[in-house]
């Protein structure tokens, strides 16, 4: 069990595949939020229905847009976990309603491990759990 701070507050129980990107995330460019996708390197990446995971938000004040596209479009991730948060950020989910959780370095480290597979996540209480 991981524990983070909760900077967006949503439902108890989540639970969805982990994709941690360990690079900073530019909602403008990086992401498609017709598709729920996130290129990396040339690499397409399903974000839809999973928690998406990665050091911080870089870009422009058009994320926020994006972020709430993406729910909208119902191609937004169930949650959001980060080591570092931004204003723009937070605001796109508050608006889209998409739990946001703030990991120490210990915690994103961990969860590397985790990467690809399910895990659940109580956004209301900043918990992670996944199996061993």
């Amino acid at each position: 069990m991981l524990r983070c701070e909760v900077i967006v507050e949503g439902r108890e129980r989540l639970k969805g595949r982990l994709n941690l990107i360990d690079e900073p995330v530019s909602f403008l460019g990086m992401v498609n939020p017709q598709k729920g996708t996130l290129t990396i390197k040339d690499r397409e990446i399903d974000v839809k229905g999973g928690i998406l995971a990665f050091p911080y938000m870089v870009g422009s004040t058009v994320a926020p847009y994006v972020i709430y596209s993406m729910k909208k479009n119902r191609t937004a991730p169930l949650a959001i976990v980060v080591k570092k948060v931004d204003a723009l950020l937070a605001s796109g989910c508050a608006l889209a309603d998409i739990p946001l959780l703030k990991a120490e370095e210990s915690v994103f480290e961990a969860l590397k491990a985790q990467n690809g597979k399910e895990i659940a996540v109580d956004a209301a209480k900043g918990v992670i759990s996944y199996e061993p």
